[in-house]
């Protein structure tokens, strides 16, 4: 039954949540740069270890992307913190791909009923650029548009691809801007301040992506139109 399993997902999904949230608490991480650079400091190799699960499984931890890659730059230097990033970045989206391709499709189907295809039909219309571009952005919320693909049933080489190709992009510009935090005030900290900004806008002025973004969210026409 549709409401059965929509209750099993959400209860999941908060079981899920929390068990991140409780794992934060019990090991003392808190919401900054520093808390996450202090886990790792002093556990050799196993610092990369740690730092790439915490990457994967950010969004369950309730830690912000801005704040886990950024501390990349600050533990491991921009070089090996943007590796580390994007190898995270990468097996994360992967992993909600595969969740919501694997369990939620089915259910999306079932709750939309006819609707499902204007589903896939907007979801289509994004495409892998939107999702690339989504990942790359320094900012913007990458894991709605992974969920979507899984959801939509996106082919996996394209949705590989494109998550591949955005990852460096917002891997490097954080770690770059977190390794110079340390450096508050320099013109190295203002340049990683400036790339940051730019690489926010600079996918809007795109106007082919544009469309794409908003275009998502506009009312499909009916017949009687």
């Amino acid at each position: 039954m549709p409401i059965f399993r929509s209750l099993v997902l959400a209860a999941l999904v908060a079981g899920l949540f929390y068990g991140g949230w409780y794992a934060r608490t019990e090991i003392g991480l808190e919401l900054s740069q520093e808390s996450i650079t202090s886990l790792v400091a002093g556990l050799g190799w196993r610092a990369w270890l740690v730092f790439l699960l915490l990457v994967v499984f950010r969004s369950f931890l309730l830690l912000p992307s801005i704040v886990v890659l950024s501390a990349g730059g600050i533990a491991f230097g921009t070089g090996m913190g943007t590796l580390l990033n994007a190898i995270g970045l990468l097996l994360s989206a992967l992993l909600w791909y595969g969740a919501a391709r694997g369990a939620g499709r089915p259910w999306i189907s079932e709750w939309l009923g006819t609707r499902t295809e204007d589903f896939q039909r907007r979801a289509d219309a994004a495409g892998p650029l939107l999702v690339g571009v989504a990942t790359a952005h320094p900012a913007g919320p990458a894991t709605p548009f992974h969920l979507g693909c899984g959801l939509a049933g996106t082919p996996l080489i394209p949705f590989v691809l494109a998550v591949a190709l955005g990852a460096p992009v917002r891997a490097s510009a954080l770690a770059f801007f977190g390794s110079t935090l340390l450096d508050f005030g320099t013109p190295r900290f203002y340049a990683a301040t400036a790339v940051i900004l730019v690489l926010g806008l600079l996918p809007l002025a795109h106007r082919g992506i544009r469309e794409r973004i908003f275009g998502a969210f506009r009312p499909t026409p009916s017949l009687a139109d």
